[in-house]
């Protein structure tokens, strides 16, 4: 298990725990990511920006603030 803000851009993984305060789990649940979900990392930006999700049919931007603290594992 890994946190997001290291997984491989263009892989495919699942969302494993959520490490967050009740506020950014929210935030981040109401994009669907939450643990059980399935995602891709699309991009991720140079020098510690954003990473770019999909998350079945919606993208969005994700801080790697927020990335560090969401464990993942890798899609079979």
């Amino acid at each position: 298990m890994q946190s997001l803000d290291g997984f491989p851009v263009g892989a495919c993984g699942i969302v494993d725990r959520l490490e967050l305060g009740d506020e950014s789990f929210r935030r981040v649940a109401a994009f669907g990511l939450a643990p059980g979900s399935r995602f891709r990392l699309r991009r991720a930006a140079p020098w510690g920006g954003p990473l770019l999700l999909e998350v079945g049919a919606t993208r969005f931007l994700l801080r790697r603030s927020l990335a560090r603290h969401i464990r993942v594992r890798a899609a079979a």
